[in-house]
């Protein structure tokens, strides 16, 4: 069993983009198979530690930061079992990248599709927060693709559990609370006559340790067409998707949004942003053979919405898409860049709503962030096609923090009533569990704490993760 206590080893695993500051541990466990893993369970509970998994430390909740005990790192547990072509499937451990996964699977002409931002994240990482992307509009979330779980549990015992699978092999009484109908990463999954599988995959590392993920993969995208299209307001930006939205002959992957202040941020690494654009939006779309009129399409809605199809950035090369690609990862990394130059918990809402309540959600954002008095710096872009935006808040000043926190307190409660979630694809972690708590009550936590304590009665994994430890 691998493991290390130097300090400058730990330090390593103290951040995430998050910015949570003041995480500490007395080790690290290094394991490269399934029984070092369980060996380390093992350990711990006998020594009574708490035992926190890192995986890719992509996360923006604090989920792989501990407060005490033990670090559980995946990083060695990082092989591409199989890719089984004619399946279409792989069988992956729970350190592979998805950027690992997804060049693998792309030697086979596979594809898998959930897509999340960052390619550095793991699939064990993942599992853990239910993560998605922009292909979610698409094709759906992590849970939508995965096939089999392997979990280690802190009793010892193994749970090997396949979807579909007749026989659970562990019966349970579900949590009994409803959760939102939109895309959701918050707390535990319920449904009636839910599968086990499904438990554990969101479950933020607290009921269980993932050895082995198998996902189901889809064949590569024939072709797609690329854009980026810049509008004179953010309404006519909102108003262009609802339009195509509501086209369903067109295979469209994805639409992200930016706001103008996301324009405005990124302007000085790409000065060929046009100088009156308030907003945004970029779109990919497959392309079939038989759709020979893509391209009017979309120059006929672009009008409609005062964006011409000349003053679009393209992507029908390579170069091009990856260029896009590349202007789009570009702002996360700007903004937890932001949050590091302010020293300050990163503020981001992970809220989305259903379709119907959108535009009133997007009013209010804005109707809200209007009355800060330039006291805070705000940020809109995210998943549209999904109603689901990030709103990044910063304070100027530190003594503008708490009115950051009560501005995006606003948002989450709002979200709530409309029949939302507070967390759409990166999970509660340890910095938004008022959040959670706003969404179920009191009562929907009580019933998390019971199904841990199901699967975790030394209480010893993922301590303050989805809800505080007390």
């Amino acid at each position: 069993m691998r493991k290390n206590s130097d300090p400058a080893i730990i330090a390593g695993y103290l951040e995430d983009s998050s910015n949570l500051a003041g995480g500490k541990a007395d080790g690290v466990y290094l394991p490269e198979n399934e029984i070092e893993v369980r060996e380390s369970l093992a350990e711990c509970v006998t020594k009574k530690n708490p035992l926190t998994v890192s995986a890719g430390q992509t996360g923006t909740t604090g989920g792989c930061i501990p407060f005490g005990g033990w670090i559980l790192t995946t990083q060695k547990l990082n092989k591409i079992v199989n890719i089984d072509k004619a399946g279409k499937f792989a069988v992956v451990q729970p350190g592979v990248t998805l950027e690992e996964l997804e060049k693998a699977a792309a030697k086979e002409g596979l594809l898998y599709p959930p897509d999340p931002t960052e390619k550095s994240a793991t699939l064990g990482g993942n599992v853990s927060t239910n993560a998605s992307g922009g292909r979610c509009y698409r094709f759906g979330s992590t849970r939508n693709w995965i096939r089999r779980l392997k979990i280690a549990l802190s009793d010892g015992s193994t749970l090997d559990l396949r979807r579909g699978q007749t026989e659970p092999a562990r019966l349970i009484v579900p949590p009994h609370y409803q959760m939102p109908l939109t895309k959701n990463a918050a707390g535990y999954y319920s449904k009636p006559r839910m599968e086990l599988i499904d438990l554990f995959i969101g479950s933020e590392g607290t009921l269980g340790i993932v050895t082995e993920v198998e996902v189901a993969l889809v064949p590569a995208l024939k072709e797609t067409f690329d854009l980026v299209a810049f509008f004179p307001s953010e309404e006519e930006a909102v108003d262009f998707v609802a339009e195509s939205k509501r086209r369903e002959d067109r295979a469209v992957n994805f639409y992200e949004f930016f706001d103008g202040n996301t324009l405005g941020m990124l302007k000085p690494s790409y000065p060929l942003i046009p100088a009156g654009a308030k907003a945004a939006v970029y779109v990919e779309q497959e392309i079939v053979a038989e759709d020979k009129a893509y391209m009017d399409y979309w120059a006929q809605l672009l009008e409609r919405h005062g964006a011409a199809l000349d003053a679009c950035w393209l992507g029908a090369a390579a170069k091009q898409k990856e260029a896009l690609q590349k202007f789009r990862h570009a702002i996360p990394e700007h903004i937890n860049e932001i949050f590091k130059q302010h020293h300050q918990i990163k503020l981001a809402t992970d809220i989305a709503v259903p379709e119907s309540k959108f535009k009133e959600m997007f009013r209010f954002y804005n109707d809200e962030l209007r009355m800060t008095n330039d006291e805070l710096m705000y940020i809109k872009f995210g998943h549209i096609g999904d109603n689901h935006l990030h709103v990044n808040v910063v304070a100027k000043k530190p003594e503008h923090f708490d009115l950051a926190q009560s501005l995006v307190m606003k948002f989450v409660r709002k979200a709530v009533k409309l029949g939302g979630t507070v967390s759409a694809e990166h999970g509660i972690g340890k910095i938004k569990h008022a959040y959670l708590k706003e969404m179920y009550g009191p009562a929907g936590i009580a019933e998390m704490v019971r199904v841990k304590k199901e699967f975790d009665p030394a209480f010893i994994l993922g301590r303050g993760n989805v809800f505080p430890p007390a």
